[in-house]
């Protein structure tokens, strides 16, 4: 990222908050902060240096990648499709997982995106990638209008909760994604884009269930 200016007066053009060290002068970044530079488009989580494409849907700056930091409360390449989807998350750990500048979106936030995109009747097929959603049967793939790039990862229950120690069930029955909107103690709100149809909607899905997060830019 660049900077403007010199020494320790310099506005850097990141998310990132920054201090001077003592003995070079220079600036050392927080370890839990995304820089984003929107010339490029991409985000880096400066906690695992990974590097995300990032895209501008009205007002709004989403990851156009589902996140990929592995922490507690999160399955993360486990298996080889997850490679694909990054990171499933426990709804705990998602509200946690976005880099500082980052977060997960409430109901809000992606009612904008939906409103946006056209509508719960349209926005799903405007909002899904144009790969891997017709692998499955006679489904189409999206026409992904704006770089939302929504691939159908499904969601993946907890072990406590699947058959045999140390299985998980991963049930592909298309896009899912955490929101901030808890239900009670047991529940929250997911994002849901289905293969049959270019619909969108809410789902109720057990904090203990394993989903994807994308993170909106503050």
């Amino acid at each position: 990222m660049g900077a403007v200016g010199t020494g320790c007066a310099s506005i850097l053009l990141s998310l990132s908050l920054v201090a001077c060290s003592e003995d070079d002068n220079s600036y050392a970044v927080r370890d839990d902060v995304g820089e984003y530079d929107d010339s490029e488009n991409m985000l880096r989580d400066t906690r695992d240096g990974q590097k995300y494409k990032t895209v501008q849907i009205g007002d709004q700056v989403w990851m156009a990648e589902n996140l990929n930091y592995d922490m507690e409360g999160s399955v993360c390449r486990e298996f080889e499709v997850f490679t694909m989807y990054g990171c499933f998350y426990d709804w705990d750990a998602a509200m946690k997982a976005c880099p500082r500048g980052w977060h997960l979106p409430s109901e809000d936030d992606w009612t904008t995106l939906v409103v946006f995109a056209g509508g719960t009747k349209v926005a799903g097929g405007k909002l899904k990638a144009t790969t891997a959603w017709d692998e499955k049967g006679n489904y189409s793939a999206g026409t992904d209008d704006y770089g939302f790039a929504a691939l159908p990862g499904g969601v993946a229950l907890d072990r406590s909760e699947t058959r045999g120690e140390g299985r998980l069930s991963i049930i592909n029955s298309g896009a899912f994604f955490w929101s901030s909107a808890e239900i009670d103690d047991d529940e929250a709100f997911t994002l849901n884009l289905r293969y049959e149809n270019d619909t969108t909607g809410w789902f109720e899905n057990r904090k203990n269930t394993l989903i994807s997060v994308r993170c909106i830019k503050n």
